[in-house]
Order: structure tokens, then C-alpha cells, then sequence
């Protein structure tokens, strides 16, 4: 099981020698700039809400001409699905980095059931990196479209063209962009974004008391009639018949 095993920050630092790690390294640039400088003379270019990952045993020295700051962190057991150093950038609301604070909080103060917090954390933010590594190849433009749904999806007066307004390109050509990149347009993306969080509500129905017009209205549906239709378009059965199979399977697994 991965597992953060250090996590600290530099202030205003220049310079840091070659050395190495048994574990994955983690490089958080919170400000300013630098370059990550390889045994084999290779470099990786990063600047501030951007992360540097170093694979373990591999030698490094990170060097700035006008300082940086960051957080960085070791992980072990971690197996990503990639092998070499990698240099990502955190999503427009910094997401990871206020992450990155609160782990790093609880890691230096001794809270209650601190370990199972920071296994919690690990999780989490290893989970964030490998999705930010998957969104590598996406346009800025597309990865705007896609923040703007995940972000109002819910929102039952947003609609797609909402996500276009502050971008200098045609609707018509951003769309495309969006299915040649993603393999899907921004309204399907946005359709299938409301349906899996109804699919989760309607798992907590039973626990939670939402009726099915509820959990419409909490996924970005006015229309009760219309949430039914297109979650059966998209899952294959009705929000009911839904709720239904899972209590049964749900049963047959408790009874096997």
C-alpha cells in the first residue's frame, strides 16, 4: 500500500545538490522557478502550481536562478503507471496544492488516528497526480470546458455554451477540439458527469431518504421526466431499476 513517508517544504531556497531517493519524489513548486537537473545531464523546466515526480534511486539537483519554494514528498509502494520523471500542472483551483498544506499540517502535529489520516491523504493526492498525468495531452481549452462542467454540473440552469464564454474560439471549433481529444462532445461529457453522481446518490437512497425527484434536482435536472430518460439512455434501466438491482445484488453478495 503506497503511503506518504515525508513531506516537507523549502523556503526561498537556490539551490539543492544531486541526491537520491529509495522512493518516489514528489516536487510542489509553490513560487518562482527552476530546473531539476538529471545524472544523465537531462532537465525538466518547472515554474510555480507545478509538480516534478522523480522515480526512486534516480539522481537529482534542482537549482534556481531566482529561488523557489515548494512543498515535496517521498512515497513508497507507489507503482503509477508510468516509469519516468514527469512534470504535471495542478488544475486552475490549485486543488492539489491545498491538499498538499493540510497533509503536510497533519503529518508535523500529532493527531488523533494521524496514520490512517496521512493513508487517507496518500490516496488522494496519488490519485489526483495519476488523473492529472492522464489529462497530460488536453488542450488548455479543453481542459477548461471539462473544469466548467465538473464544477457546475449540478447547477440545473448551466448548460454547456455557459463553459464557452471566456474562450477566443468558436463554439463550433471548440467542440470539436473537445471530441478529438476526449472522444465525446462537451454535452455528453456533461450529461454522463450528472448521471454518475446520480447513480451514487441513488446507492445512499435507502441511507439518505432521497426521493428520485431529489436526486434529479441535485444533478442539474429541473425535469424529473427527463433525468429518467437520460439515465436510462445512459446506465440501461430506469433510476428505480436501478436502485432495485443494486439492493439485490447488494443482498446476493451478503448471503453468498
Amino acid at each position: 500500500m503506497p503511503v506518504i513517508n515525508y513531506i516537507g517544504k523549502n523556503l526561498k531556497t537556490y539551490n539543492v545538490s544531486r541526491h537520491s531517493h529509495n522512493y518516489w519524489e514528489i516536487i510542489y513548486c509553490t513560487a518562482g522557478d527552476g530546473r531539476i537537473t538529471f545524472d544523465d545531464n537531462s532537465q525538466i523546466q518547472y515554474t510555480a502550481n507545478q509538480l516534478v515526480i522523480i522515480p526512486p534511486h534516480i539522481l537529482h539537483g534542482n537549482n534556481s536562478e531566482n529561488g523557489f519554494k515548494n512543498i515535496h514528498f517521498t512515497v513508497e509502494n507507489w507503482t503509477p503507471p508510468f516509469r519516468n520523471a514527469q512534470c504535471l500542472t495542478d488544475n486552475a483551483s490549485e486543488d492539489l496544492y491545498s491538499l498538499l498544506n493540510i497533509c503536510y499540517k497533519y503529518f508535523n502535529t500529532e493527531a488523533y488516528n494521524k496514520s490512517n489520516i496521512i493513508l487517507s491523504f496518500t490516496e488522494l493526492i496519488l490519485n489526483m497526480i495519476v488523473s492529472f498525468a492522464g489529462n497530460m495531452h488536453n488542450s488548455e481549452h479543453v481542459e477548461a470546458i471539462q473544469n466548467a462542467i465538473i464544477e457546475h454540473f449540478s447547477d440545473p440552469d448551466f448548460v454547456v455554451e455557459q463553459a464557452y464564454r471566456d474562450i477566443p474560439l468558436s463554439n463550433d471549433y471548440i467542440r470539436r477540439q473537445f471530441i478529438k481529444e476526449k472522444g465525446f462532445s462537451p454535452l455528453h461529457f456533461l450529461n454522463n458527469t450528472r448521471i454518475a453522481f446520480a447513480q451514487k446518490l441513488l446507492l445512499s437512497k435507502n441511507i439518505n431518504n432521497y426521493k428520485i425527484y431529489e436526486i434529479a434536482e441535485m444533478c442539474g435536472f429541473s425535469d424529473q421526466l427527463y433525468f429518467s430518460r437520460v439515465f436510462k439512455k445512459t446506465v440501461g434501466v430506469s433510476p428505480k431499476e436501478y436502485t432495485e438491482i443494486k439492493k439485490l445484488e447488494n443482498y446476493n453478495s451478503q448471503n453468498e
